[in-house]
């Protein structure tokens, strides 16, 4: 029973620790839940940007890519905040 508590605690921690995503540029940071004004200050104009539509195709934000080193930082714009963000490597 203790094991099961034990691993119960763990996975709710890692998802907790898992839920903010950062990505530096320079010396300065982006993480989620920061604005969509911080992180044009921070990058500067994307690369590319991509609406994000809902089922219903409205608007649901914007996914905007940033071409860095041979990487690919994808940042996901909804309501004015910076949801996801994902790196790929090239």
């Amino acid at each position: 029973m203790k094991r099961i508590i034990a691993a119960v605690l763990l996975a709710a921690f890692s998802v907790a620790a898992t839920a903010s995503d950062t990505y530096r540029n320079g010396s300065q940071v982006i993480s989620t839940g920061q604005s969509e004004g911080q992180l044009r200050q921070v990058m500067g104009k994307p690369d590319r940007e991509t609406p994000i539509e809902t089922t219903r195709g409205g608007l649901k934000g914007y996914r905007l890519e940033y071409f860095r080193g041979g990487k690919s930082v994808q940042f996901e714009v909804v309501d004015g905040r910076v949801q996801s963000i994902t790196q790929i490597d090239s």
